[in-house]
């Protein structure tokens, strides 16, 4: 088996944050995973550029995820979600020890966008774990056995998913009917 890093530690208590719906606590944790696999995927970027390129690049399985649609490029006020995500709640995590209260998270999957506030369901905070764990520079990566999730109305543990993107984007093909839904590297 192999002995977790700091993207599993780090996305496990993510998840019991989430749990807990303690939104913040579950960011707290679960941005410093992104950033460990985005520094992998681009070890030359520097901090910003490489978080947020991880975001857009995976923006269509995390809004899936998140939402059961794919929502992408969407920009109000001149913001993307992915900006938003970076903006409103890496940085001022990573600076102030908090969300910047322009993000919200709720668990009732309701979506609210405006100047001042970004309200999105917490399963776009699920949608950015599975990202982390379907990441193919994770395939090493291993958590609690326990660990379960539900994509596409399929039951997976999380264990059968590290580095899987190609697999869980094939889910989403099928359930869609559409193998082209991301980019036509879904199976």
């Amino acid at each position: 088996m192999p002995t977790p890093t700091g993207i599993s530690r780090r996305l496990e208590q993510c998840v019991q944050h989430l749990q807990a719906r303690d939104y913040e606590g579950s960011l707290v944790n679960l941005f410093p995973a992104i950033d460990k696999t985005a520094k992998k995927r681009r070890p030359k970027h520097g901090v910003a550029r490489r978080i947020k390129t991880f975001l857009e690049e995976e923006e269509a399985l995390i809004s899936v995820v998140a939402t059961g649609n794919i929502i992408t490029n969407m920009s109000v006020n001149g913001i993307k979600i992915t900006d938003a995500l970076y903006k409103f709640g890496r940085t001022p995590i990573a600076h102030e020890g908090e969300l910047d209260p322009r993000l919200q998270f709720n668990a009732s999957g309701s979506i609210e966008i405006g100047a001042e506030r970004w309200n999105l369901p917490a399963g776009y905070i699920v949608g950015m774990c599975v990202a982390v764990v379907v990441a193919t520079e994770n395939t090493d990566e291993q958590v609690s056995d326990s660990l379960e999730i539900t994509l596409g109305g399929q039951s997976f543990k999380v264990n059968e998913l590290w580095g899987q993107k190609i697999l869980v984007q094939g889910i989403f093909c099928n359930k869609f009917d559409d193998k082209n839904l991301f980019g036509g590297t879904g199976a």
